[in-house]
């Protein structure tokens, strides 16, 4: 798949739209397929550099991303399988990976 990511911190250009590995689902996790995903300002200091209150920065590289929407594709171990194929929008937490073909 594909996804943008940060190898160092600063501006928009070091952004950077690169081939990843697809991510798997783990326990009690599923993973969408994402059809768009959001642009938070946390999102933006973070790439920045600049942690807002108790974010830590993260460990690059990194693929930036909270807030996604899409379709789930699979569901992981103790997931009912009935999830998959549905709709969904999801906040990833402290966990990013939203700026991707497919996101857990």
């Amino acid at each position: 798949m594909f996804a943008v990511r940060l190898h160092e911190f600063g501006g928009p250009g070091k952004l950077r739209y690169e081939e990843v590995p697809d991510p798997e689902p783990g326990e009690g996790q599923v993973r969408v397929a994402v059809a768009a995903a959001g642009v938070h300002l946390v999102d933006t200091l973070l790439r920045a550099g600049r942690p807002p209150g108790s974010f830590p920065l993260p460990e690059l590289p990194t693929v930036p991303g909270r807030e996604v929407a899409g379709t789930v594709d699979r569901a992981g171990p103790g997931v009912d399988p009935a999830w998959v194929g549905r709709r969904v929008v999801a906040h990833l937490g402290m966990a990013p990976g939203g700026y991707a073909g497919l996101a857990v």
